[in-house]
């Protein structure tokens, strides 16, 4: 036994400024009890600027280098790696509090066979498509996770569970080869295996993801593109059907309107209004495409 509580994957790829500043975040965490940090470097061209953001965080904290794989593959290979009784999920672009990791363990201690995880909040609140990118988040949030102690969804940002049960569960599909549906589809399979979901909204980590428009439509479009092989694995398995997914768009006006008095000025709400349709019509868009894209795959 190598007595570490826990084990913080964070994948990354060619930001190792963004790298470096999630590594000081974790540098302050409350957890008195031994863990590590592994972070793993998808392929990242300048390997040494990798290392070196690393080298600034804890002594014993590691990096390894793979090639190319992606943010799923990355994290399953974080975990093999692993050493912790729980293994912690974060990105390279977020800021974890100082009492992240603290909570997210508490919570594990009190449900063992829990999946567990917290709130991610926007850290580039002047910039509109970052900031709607959250707002969408936050709904899907407040739909999904009614009941904090029965949830159904956790952004692989932010989420811990026992090392053994994700080894067990087999970790996180690695035919989502970029970010998009990944984290949803492992989730339900959690709740399949007859395993609860947690969300403590108290462990917040900042998340800096900033977008132009092209990377906005870009990042739907491949949530888009997830959202229908995630349905599509879900009907051969047998774990459910759209209906949840779509009693959320359902409710998407209502859900729009209790926020946007919280988004600033008239100018503001309706550049945010715009973006949410472009986040719909993306959306939409990618789920189309790998309907039509599957079909050809599979032949």
């Amino acid at each position: 036994m190598s007595g570490l509580v826990a084990s913080v994957v964070v994948p990354t790829y060619d930001r190792p400024r963004r790298l470096r500043e999630c590594l000081e975040s974790l540098a302050r965490q409350t957890l008195a009890a031994p863990w590590e940090v592994l972070v793993i470097d998808d392929g990242t061209p300048d390997a040494q600027a990798v290392a070196a953001a690393v080298g600034t965080g804890r002594p014993g904290w590691r990096v390894i280098r793979q090639d190319n794989a992606g943010p799923a593959a990355a994290r399953n290979r974080g975990v093999r790696e692993a050493r912790g009784e729980f293994i912690a999920f974060t990105d390279d672009d977020c800021l974890p509090e100082p009492a992240w990791l603290e909570t997210l363990v508490q919570a594990a201690r009190a449900r063992p066979d829990a999946l567990v995880g917290g709130t991610t909040v926007n850290g580039l609140e002047d910039e509109l498509f970052a900031s709607t990118s959250q707002l969408i988040v936050d709904m899907v949030y407040e739909h999904f996770n009614s009941d904090p102690d029965d949830a159904y969804f956790l952004t692989s940002n932010n989420m811990l569970c026992q090392r053994e049960r994700f080894q067990a569960m087999g970790g996180f599909d690695a035919a989502f080869p970029r970010a998009g549906a990944e984290d949803r589809e492992f989730c339900d399979r959690w709740r399949m295996a007859g395993w609860p979901i947690v969300w403590r909204p108290e462990a917040r980590i900042e998340h800096r993801h900033s977008q132009t428009l092209r990377q906005f439509v870009g990042l739907h479009l491949r949530y888009g593109r997830g959202a229908k092989i995630y349905h599509a694995m879900r009907h051969q398995r047998g774990s459910g059907t759209m209906q949840k997914d779509l009693g959320f768009h359902r409710s998407l006006l209502r859900r729009v309107a209790a926020r946007l008095a919280d988004q600033g000025g008239i100018c503001r709400r309706a550049q945010v209004v715009a973006a949410l349709v472009i986040w719909q019509v993306a959306n939409a868009a990618g789920f189309a495409t790998e309907g039509i894209a599957s079909p050809r795959r599979s032949r």
